[in-house]
């Protein structure tokens, strides 16, 4: 995993041959929650439909643990 650029609580990071948007939020209402979405090298993701992170969860553990933490895709 390869971090390409992090600002704030959210970081473009290039991952298994892909390019991910890891995005961390905590409202006020939903609490703490990191989530992966796909994106281009530019961190512009063209679909909301996460494949990673979770709920309690800090942008820093989930990019320390980036495998741990992207669902698996079994077909």
């Amino acid at each position: 995993m390869r971090i390409i650029n992090k600002i704030n609580n959210k970081a473009v990071i290039y991952y298994n041959n892909e390019f991910y948007l890891v995005s961390e939020s905590d409202g006020p209402h939903s609490g703490l929650e990191t989530l992966v979405f796909r994106c281009d090298p530019t961190g512009y993701v063209s679909s909301y439909m996460d494949v990673g992170g979770g709920r309690g969860l800090t942008l820093n553990q989930v990019l320390n643990n980036i495998e741990t933490y992207m669902y698996s895709c079994e077909g």
